[in-house]
């Protein structure tokens, strides 16, 4: 009997087994969530610092991006669309003083009769100089850079009096267009020449202009300007801007 105990006690009772298993089961289970929860946390601020990296990165992309856009534009409506000058000296008065500023429009721009332009005075000189030192093409725009002051732009602002193939004659202070005298409301002085009576035909692509202030005025009269070639015009002087008194359409 004895004997028969001891062996029942030896031998192992499934219940308490199955519990043993179940309580080591479960405390495997819990420290594999704690090493899973452990992993979590570990890594879900590097996740958002990752991302908090790819954001900012990226608002730093758009916003050079969109100033990229903006300078490009500006420089194109500057080129193509339209500009502020400055009127320098009394040529054009009464109808534009010096240090007045003025929007010009250049994009499709067809000189007309009357209108106000600004030309660049020094473009038949410079073309001669490409010409002479045979500079064509792209390097006329890289020459452009490095000129002597003598070849670089220098804008006047004049009036379109006549147009290509039309016949100026300046007689008696007076100036006719096509055998018509014009009415000139907005001069200052007598118009006249060097040369007395003057009498010529706008050549194809050109413009005859004057200021407006004829007796103070190196224009289309004066033979070291000339007629004007329609490329060397700026654009149409159409609004001015400053003083804010004087604001208002150029005519």
């Amino acid at each position: 009997m004895d004997e028969n105990k001891n062996i029942n006690e030896n031998i192992n009772n499934p219940e308490e087994d199955a519990k043993a298993e179940n309580t080591t089961a479960e405390q495997e289970g819990s420290a594999n969530a704690v090493e899973i929860d452990n992993v979590t946390e570990t890594t879900e601020p590097e996740k958002k610092k990752e991302k908090k990296k790819k954001s900012a990165a990226r608002e730093i992309f758009e916003w050079v991006y969109s100033i990229a856009i903006a300078i490009a534009v500006a420089l194109a409506i500057k080129c193509f669309v339209v500009e502020i000058v400055k009127v320098d000296g009394r040529s054009m008065d009464p109808t534009l003083s010096d240090g007045q500023r003025l929007i010009v429009t250049r994009l499709g721009y067809k000189p007309h009769n009357g209108d106000i332009i600004i030309l660049d005075s020094v473009y038949k000189k410079r073309e001669e100089y490409f010409k002479r030192e045979n500079i064509t093409g792209i390097n006329k725009i890289i020459k452009s850079f490095s000129l002597p002051n003598e070849y670089k732009k220098k804008y006047y602002v004049k009036r379109v009096i006549a147009t290509e193939g039309q016949t100026v004659e300046i007689t008696g202070g007076e100036v006719y267009v096509d055998n018509v005298k014009l009415v000139e409301p907005y001069i200052q002085g007598s118009t006249y020449t060097s040369e007395g009576d003057y009498k010529t035909t706008v050549e194809e692509g050109c413009v005859f202009v004057m200021g407006d202030n004829r007796e103070h005025s190196s224009d289309s009269r004066d033979p070291r300007l000339g007629q004007v070639p329609i490329k060397s015009i700026l654009g149409k002087a159409q609004l001015r801007v400053f003083p804010l008194s004087k604001f208002g359409k150029v005519k």
